[in-house]
């Protein structure tokens, strides 16, 4: 061995004398030159096979394979020309041992395949002279640890949730002697990422009788053996490709017990929601909605809320439910504030044993609402918590907004009619007042008259806040003559907040009378110059025209003084009360 390193160290010290200059170009090929790999740099076998500046141990030896594998090509481009009948010889070695550093577990022991093969390639390419002292190189000794290895060509079983499915392990001796006995056992975990399937027996080992070497003649496929396993995949798994180990024990050809693992993947249809590492997303509970019993909810009565709960988790039922119903709180300070509705039962805790994957359930409780709230809507607080399948514990919360509505209060004073007697063509003034009474605020209140005898009365108020008072002063106008009670509708609405119309209807009296002045006109028509009518008494008629017509404008007078008054006195009793109230406001702000 070493009389032939000696030697091709001399060849290559007279093919640099020749060329100087090509090792920039490139290395000068002499007959029975060996030409070793160039472009990458040999592994360091003094730090034990690791690399002090890579982090990542798997991608250090994913680089190593991948150098030494390309380092064999460039090897043999570099020394094997077409039709050299060696060709063959050097493919398959090439072929063993990359075969052989596929199955590495360590950088170390791809490094000394990778010089110890390129010694037997050099060997094929320069073989030694009969004068050389040394004896033969003894074969190449591989560790049993990398003699065994999963065989290629099968296709990835695919695991879906709950269901069952054939586990298939191919393994191949790549070393040169048989290999017996070989005991597979897979790698169980109560852990999904590690064994994503049920475990329901003791012992899954299985034995191969005998594993053919290389030295066989014997092909790839030939020398393959197959074990199968009948597994069922748990219901938790998640989606995506997942690793499982086979611990193989085995006897080598000198009978000595040897060690190994062996790795493949399964392509797992898991629960959706769950990712291959096992993690669930998180299940979530929401209200998609609510109902009241009865439906329009009023201060100062109860009420039964139902909510209509939803597990929108796919992946994991919920359990253990807690569900804390927490009104909005009401008031300006501490002293004063007060919960929106109060449940019945005087607990607001509700208890839910389990909802299921993506299911529904209602809850239910009875709450009364204060009977000082205005009409507004008023949030109410959901707050969740609950445990998934695995007893992982969540907390979630919700609100709801359920509308209250007060209850309108409105009174209407005794309306004052001035003359309530009139005739046709004549006018009358109404006056009355509007108290809201109630907690709520009344919108676009407007007065109308509902008669065939008058006309006209319309008035709009505008909006009255809770305890303000609107003045109504309308006139009317005789249109026609009354045949009958003579009662004339006055037509009060409002609105609420919602927009919700309510109309008050409100009776006064008042006449209409047919117009005098037309009997009058009449006489006067009737009346003649002529002494000989009415048997010479047209003088006696004309003396009483005057003192008629004198009467007539004495009584408008009086009738127009009285309503004068009266309606002075309306306004002054108005003005009275709207100085009341105001007093009544600034007592209760001091």
């Amino acid at each position: 061995m070493k009389v032939r390193m000696v030697k091709g160290l001399a060849v290559v010290l007279c093919a640099a004398m020749l060329a100087p200059a090509a090792g920039a170009a490139g290395a000068v090929m002499m007959p029975g030159m060996v030409v070793e790999a160039t472009g990458s740099e040999k592994p360091d076998t003094e730090n034990n096979g690791t690399n002090s500046g890579t982090t990542d141990p798997a991608k250090e030896l994913s680089d190593k394979k991948t150098e030494a594998k390309n380092d064999l090509d460039d090897w043999k481009k570099n020394n094997v020309k077409e039709g050299d009948s060696r060709a063959e010889k050097i493919n398959t070695l090439i072929q063993e041992a990359k075969n052989k550093i596929d199955s590495m577990g360590g950088v170390k022991g791809v490094t000394d395949c990778y010089e110890k093969t390129i010694v037997r390639l050099n060997d094929i390419i320069n073989p030694p002279s009969d004068g050389d002292d040394e004896e033969e190189d003894d074969p190449i000794p591989v560790s049993a640890d990398h003699l065994l290895m999963v065989g290629g060509n099968w296709v990835t079983p695919v695991a879906s949730a709950g269901q069952m499915v054939s586990i298939v392990l191919p393994v191949v001796n790549m070393g040169k002697t048989m290999v017996n006995d070989a005991v597979v056992t897979p790698v169980l975990s109560t852990d999904t990422t590690a064994w994503p399937f049920e475990i329901t027996n003791s012992n899954y080992s299985q034995t191969i009788e005998d594993l053919p070497g290389t030295d066989t003649g014997m092909t790839d496929m030939d020398r393959r053996r197959e074990v199968t396993w009948n597994l069922k995949t748990r219901s938790d798994v998640g989606n995506g490709y997942q690793k499982i180990s086979f611990k193989v024990v085995y006897r080598d050809s000198e009978g000595r017990s040897q060690e190994t693992t062996l790795d493949t993947y399964v392509q797992l249809n898991g629960t959706a929601g769950v990712g291959a590492d096992g993690q669930a997303s998180v299940p979530r509970v929401i209200v998609t909605g609510f109902e009241t019993e009865p439906a329009d909810v009023h201060a100062g009565e109860s009420f039964m809320l139902t909510l209509h709960l939803k597990n929108t988790s796919t992946a994991t039922s919920v359990n253990n439910m807690i569900f804390e119903i927490v009104a909005a709180v009401e008031g300006k300070d501490e002293d004063t504030t007060y919960a929106a509705f109060l449940p019945t039962a005087g607990s607001s805790t509700i208890f839910v044993d389990s909802i299921g994957k993506n299911g529904t359930k209602d809850i239910q409780i009875e709450m009364e609402a204060k009977a000082d709230l205005t009409q507004k809507p008023y949030a109410v607080d959901v707050n969740m918590s609950y445990e998934d399948e695995h007893v992982n514990a969540y907390t979630n919360k919700t609100s709801v907004s359920i509308p209250v509505k007060q209850e309108a209060r409105v009174d209407i004073s005794e309306p004052e009619v001035m003359p309530s007697s009139i005739e046709v063509g004549s006018e009358s003034n109404i006056m009355f007042n509007i108290y809201n009474m109630g907690k709520t605020k009344l919108y676009n209140v407007q007065v109308k008259t509902d008669s065939e005898t008058v006309n006209g009365g319309d008035a709009f108020i505008g909006n009255l806040d809770s305890g303000a008072t609107g003045a109504v002063d309308i006139y009317v106008t005789g249109q026609s003559a009354t045949t009958d009670e003579g009662l004339i509708k006055l037509l009060i609405s409002y609105e609420d907040e919602t927009g919700a119309s309510t109309v008050i209807e409100k009776e006064v009296s008042l006449f209409v009378n047919e117009a005098m002045m037309e009997d009058f006109a009449g006489g006067d028509d009737m009346m003649t110059d002529d002494p000989m009518m009415d048997g010479g008494m047209a003088g006696g008629s004309g003396k009483y025209t005057v003192p008629i017509v004198i009467g007539v404008i004495v009584l408008a007078g009086i009738i127009g003084t009285v309503f004068f008054l009266k309606r002075k006195k309306k306004k002054e009793q108005q003005s009275l009360e709207e100085d009341i109230l105001d007093l009544d406001d600034d007592d209760t702000q001091l």
